[in-house]
């Protein structure tokens, strides 16, 4: 005979003192376990996969280069993995600087993707490819990724 009363979820066996357990009760409450526990494991909206695990564990990577003042340069990205995208941002200055005397803006910032970038900075698998303008670039704005004595931060992600 099986158990007077049964758990909420599983409806697993719970005997009271006149009950009978019987072998098939056990055998069948251990196949209700397995199941339960086999299908939640093999969720995958729920549970992550090793891939996913290790991306979000090694999820960025962060340097700094120094600017060297030529007009363009690539930077190799050492992470360890392919960055999808990044941040570039020159260290203790803003990320924009208006002249308005000479009505010039000069731009310490950007945001670097595989699919696209801002204007000054690119990601191509694991090369940074910075500029550094001598002239204006659309209107009346410099591109400044690569500025003589200036020290860059770079945050990439998987």
């Amino acid at each position: 005979m099986s158990s007077t009363n049964k758990t909420y979820h599983l409806r697993l066996n719970r005997w009271i003192g006149s009950d009978v357990p019987q072998m098939s009760d056990f055998n069948d409450d251990n196949v209700i376990i397995d199941n339960a526990v086999g299908t939640h494991i093999a969720n995958s909206l729920i549970h992550i996969t090793d891939e996913e695990r290790n991306k979000w564990n090694n999820g960025y990577y962060m340097f700094m280069y120094y600017g060297n003042g030529s007009g363009n340069r690539d930077i190799t990205v050492e992470s360890g993995f392919e960055p999808t995208w990044g941040i570039v941002f020159a260290m203790n200055l803003v990320a924009s600087v208006t002249d308005f005397d000479n009505a010039s803006d000069y731009n310490y910032f950007a945001i670097v993707t595989k699919s696209g970038s801002m204007t000054g900075a690119s990601l191509s698998g694991n090369t940074l490819s910075v500029q550094q303008s001598a002239v204006r670039v659309h209107g009346d704005e410099y591109k400044n990724f690569n500025e003589v004595g200036v020290t860059y931060v770079c945050i990439m992600f998987a």
